[in-house]
């Protein structure tokens, strides 16, 4: 599979460097931390681990969240397109103070 020009560039500029891939990778293991809580821990009432996959994501996955009206279904979608821009901001600053130096 062949990927456009424009969005490999998006896809390289999140992912190229390490800054990025940690992030994206610690927003990863939060989000499964939140799922395999939620899957195989007995809990009397609910848990609050989703929210930290939700806190590093912030500001747009919180915005994104308040306008879905915290319904929850969209919950790993937001978090993943939220991380993935997350992850191209810094991939931007990254080459941006590469660039300086």
């Amino acid at each position: 599979m062949s990927l456009t020009p424009p969005f490999r560039s998006l896809l390289t500029t999140a992912t190229g460097n390490w800054v990025s891939r940690i992030y994206l990778a610690v927003v990863a293991v939060l989000l499964a931390w939140s799922y395999v809580d939620a899957a195989f821990v007995a809990q009397a009432d609910a848990s609050f681990v989703g929210i930290y996959a939700i806190i590093a994501t912030a500001p747009v996955s919180v915005a994104l969240l308040w306008i879905d009206s915290f319904s929850g279904r969209a919950l790993p979608l937001i978090v993943i397109a939220c991380a993935l821009l997350n992850a191209w901001l810094i991939g931007l600053a990254m080459r941006r103070i590469n660039s300086a130096h």
